[in-house]
């Protein structure tokens, strides 16, 4: 068992040191590897291990001046009570989701109290799923998270129920899943899944949210709803029929904010719409292909706080 226990504190150790040397001192990977004597892939994957376990934990306090005039604008605008913009780095969608993504975990660990009890509701998909992974691991035993969408069929970290796993592996605190798919074959069978015990008990907690984290999603070609093939073809026509722009813990809305109606919310597994607009809602949004998904959420009043990357911050207003 020493031995055991040795060996981890030796892995540790050689974490936190390759850790060191990147983020303090600046050493690029290669200087790393030629001072210990290391090659530069083993360097990578103890810098990325570090990461991984929370043992590297720095979050960028400030930002531009550029930011802080958005921000300001968008909270005078749309009656936010936070906001948070920061510098869109890269052109791609997934540089976006990165850069909000850190950003987003440091809005999430400044509301997670270290003695306060709390309940959060949280959301699902990618962007959120990244908040989760660049969250560093801190103890919040007393914090339960519950999931507010039922889950997808594919597996994956964007997953409601991987995504509250992940928090309860960075937290230690609890957690619940709704254990039903997203959106159910019927409305039968969604009544179905509404009545069952273990159903009911996760919509009970989520009620009972302090707040909420959710993204806000796009709806059509390359959305989450076209890519794990949540909805028919013929479904995402009816979509652009009704002129669906955004999709909010599975809820749809049109382009004039109104709550889509049809069959798809008839077989929906997911936070009553009411109860989310009860508590406070939180939204983490990065990519320029939702700036009309995300003007039109904010245009309905829901969000109390915001955080959103600058070339997104800029098309909503």
């Amino acid at each position: 068992m020493k031995k055991t226990e040795a060996t981890v504190a030796g892995a540790d150790d050689m974490e936190v040191d390759a850790a060191w040397l990147h983020f303090v001192e600046g050493l690029t990977q290669a200087e790393i590897a030629e001072r210990r004597g290391l090659s530069r892939m083993k360097v990578h994957r103890l810098i990325q291990l570090a990461r991984d376990k929370g043992l590297v934990r720095f979050f960028v306090e400030r930002v531009p001046s550029d930011c802080l005039e958005l921000e300001a604008r968008l909270m005078e605008r749309y009656g936010l009570t936070s906001c948070t913009v920061v510098p869109a780095t890269g052109k791609d969608i997934d540089s976006s989701l990165d850069v909000v993504a850190v950003a987003g975990a440091r809005f999430l660990f400044g509301l997670l109290e270290p003695t306060t009890p709390r309940t959060i509701g949280i959301g699902s998909g990618r962007t959120i799923a990244r908040v989760v992974h660049s969250l560093p691991a801190l103890a919040r035993p007393n914090t339960t998270f519950t999931s507010i969408t039922g889950d997808f069929a594919e597996l994956n970290e964007a997953n409601p129920k991987e995504v509250v796993n992940a928090l309860i592996r960075k937290t230690g605190g609890a957690g619940y899943a709704l254990p039903a798919p997203l959106v159910a074959d019927s409305q039968a069978d969604r009544d179905l899944f509404l009545r069952q015990r273990s159903v009911a008990a996760t919509l009970k907690a989520a009620a009972k949210a302090d707040f909420f984290l959710i993204g806000i999603g796009h709806v059509g070609k390359n959305s989450f709803w076209d890519k794990w093939n949540l909805v028919s073809g013929d479904e995402l026509l009816e979509f652009e029929k009704q002129r669906i722009v955004a999709d909010i813990a599975g809820h749809l809305i049109d382009a004039d904010g109104n709550l889509g109606a049809g069959n798809l919310a008839s077989r929906l597994v997911s936070i009553d719409y009411a109860t989310l607009c009860s508590r406070p809602v939180y939204a983490v949004c990065g990519g320029v292909e939702k700036a009309q998904a995300l003007r039109v959420v904010l245009k309905s009043g829901l969000l109390a706080g915001l955080v959103v990357t600058s070339n997104l911050a800029k098309l909503v207003l």
